[in-house]
């Protein structure tokens, strides 16, 4: 509960009454009837407890056209457009309305469970331990079906997307650079997809998301861009459809087949943070490395709770990774701004962005001295993963690793993000901490690795390198937040639930605005799993309402 506001009283009481009337006022076919004096009233006057979204707005009335098509799918993102060309490649007439001015992708690949490439370079995941560790650290609070469903089809919907890859003559590698730890078990099938030098393909981001755009214009489907989709359009609690405004006035998308929800997270409305992912709030929102900048702001949640769909429970989980400064930190020693160690440092990125999140200015520093390289690579065959190992292919040598970050080091010097220093002493006043107190901390640190014996936060001994030896390096690290994964309850088959957890026919959720795949926090022993997701999950719906 936030700011007294629960999931389950979300939709109860006088502010069920303000969805109820909207879901009462707007129809789907045809030009929408006013709403009633009494209608208006119990939308208006429900009684807000201190969010701007819990009333549901006054019903749009004054629809400029009407467009008709058998699925709309409202949001042009990575889910949206996998759903979209998936749909249109099998047939059905697909409509897109999107609120920016083009498709969006972000991130550099996806994960799978597998695919032809895995097969070809021997590549086998655990699925038993990439399943159980995924149920654990979402608190046992996921939907396994869901994440089975994934875990099933991804290899088919990868290798749809692959085929479309290869087409444009695009490069596919897939990355070693995931954890070996047993704790902390990560596994393979991270795809990095690059796009062809002096080809068409114009994505700085993720390849795949336009490569989906091009093939669903290619098959039919109609993207209209800046069209922000503002209420669903309702009949007898069925979704029929959405109000979209453009720069012709308010047009209604009727869709006989469904409508999906593919508007991202709610990562760029703080309001909807604090109340629902309240974690992230004080450094990591502020950080955000989430592109387009604040336009996924939940507008998807907002409208399916207006039609009465029921979120997840509470908090939603977030994915943090500590790269709001550096990139590079390894499972070096860690300590705070006051120059104290404060956490086991070789955990994943979750833990780690947690950890510091909590500490001065939720920043933190690695420290390590000019034995790194040869610490660094010691220790990947037993830990490893993003911001320990470099973007390496799979099956390289592990000496490659420090190479990278070897020219990486000195650029974050020169941006103050870093320090290099001949003395703890030195490296200390850099910091600007306590020199007395990081000397001491240092100091315990050493002894420990002596004895090959962390007792203070048992991290294990392969990763207990010592700091002696001169030129020191300070990295600052901190949390920065690229996405909030949780959003609307959903079946198996993607329909949306209401809070008897039954179906609201003709409503659909995908991506971030889907619900109870990820819980408490993002698992990332399956790295890339929020883009492989919304590949196989747009994959699957698209072909599911295309045969409707």
């Amino acid at each position: 509960m936030a700011n007294g506001i629960s999931r389950r009283g979300f939709l109860t009481g006088a502010a069920l009454t303000g969805v109820a009337a909207t879901a009462a006022s707007i129809t789907g076919c045809g030009s929408p009837k006013a709403a009633s004096s009494k209608e208006s009233a119990a939308a208006s006057g429900a009684a807000a407890t201190g969010y701007s979204w819990e009333t549901a707005p006054a019903p749009i009335t004054d629809i400029a056209k009407t467009v008709d098509t058998e699925i709309l799918v409202i949001g042009a993102g990575i889910s949206g457009c996998a759903c979209a060309c998936a749909a249109a490649e099998k047939g059905g007439k697909v409509t897109v309305v999107e609120k920016t001015k083009s498709w969006n992708g972000r991130g550099g690949g996806f994960g799978a469970i597998n695919s032809r490439y895995m097969d070809q370079l021997g590549i086998k995941v655990d699925k038993v331990n990439a399943k159980q560790h995924w149920i654990a650290q979402c608190a046992s609070r996921a939907n396994e079906d869901l994440i089975v469903k994934f875990f099933n089809h991804s290899e088919e919907a990868t290798n749809w997307l692959l085929d479309k890859a290869e087409a444009e003559g695009c490069s596919v590698m897939v990355g070693a650079f995931y954890s070996h730890d047993d704790v902390y078990a990560e596994q393979p099938g991270y795809h990095m997809v690059m796009a062809p030098q002096g080809g068409k393909l114009t994505s700085t981001g993720f390849v795949g998301a336009e490569l989906c755009y091009n093939d669903a214009v290619k098959a039919g489907a109609e993207f209209v861009f800046e069209a922000p989709a503002e209420q669903l359009v309702t009949e007898g609690g069925k979704v029929k459809g959405a109000i979209c405004k453009t720069k012709d006035g308010y047009v209604q998308f009727n869709a006989s087949k469904g409508v999906v929800l593919c508007t991202g997270d709610i990562g760029g409305n703080r309001e909807m943070c604090e109340a629902y992912a309240p974690i992230c709030v004080e450094y990591g929102f502020d950080r955000s490395q989430y592109t387009p900048t604040g336009v996924n702001t939940g507008d998807g949640h907002k409208m399916g709770m207006w039609a009465g769909a029921q979120l997840q429970d509470l908090p939603l989980p977030t994915m943090m990774h500590p790269q709001a400064f550096c990139w590079f930190h390894g499972p070096f020693l860690f300590v705070n701004d006051n120059g104290e160690r404060f956490m086991c440092e070789d955990t994943w990125v979750q833990g780690k962005s947690l950890a510091i999140n909590r500490q001065p200015n939720g920043e933190a520093w690695s420290v390590f001295d000019a034995n790194w390289q040869t610490d660094l690579v010691n220790g990947l065959p037993y830990g490893g993963g993003m911001f320990w190992d470099s973007f390496r292919p799979y099956g390289s040598d592990l000496s490659l690793a420090p190479a990278y970050f070897e020219t990486q080091i000195p650029k974050y010097i020169e941006t103050g993000m870093a320090y290099q220093a001949d003395t703890l002493e030195e490296l200390a006043k850099k910091i600007g901490c306590d020199e007395k107190t990081f000397k001491a901390t240092v100091d315990r640190y050493n002894s420990m690795c002596e004895k090959g014996e962390d007792t203070d936060y048992y991290k294990k001994p392969v990763f207990l390198t010592p700091v002696k030896q001169g030129p020191f390096y300070a990295l600052k690290v901190g949390p920065a937040l690229l996405t909030v994964t949780g959003g609307l309850k959903t079946n198996v088959d993607f329909q949306c639930l209401d809070k008897d957890g039954k179906v609201i026919e003709g409503l659909y959720a995908l991506g971030n605005v889907m619900g109870d795949v990820t819980a408490v926090d993002y698992p990332i022993n399956v790295a890339g799993n929020s883009h492989g997701r919304c590949i196989t999950y747009g994959y699957l719906l698209g072909h599911d309402l295309a045969g409707k």
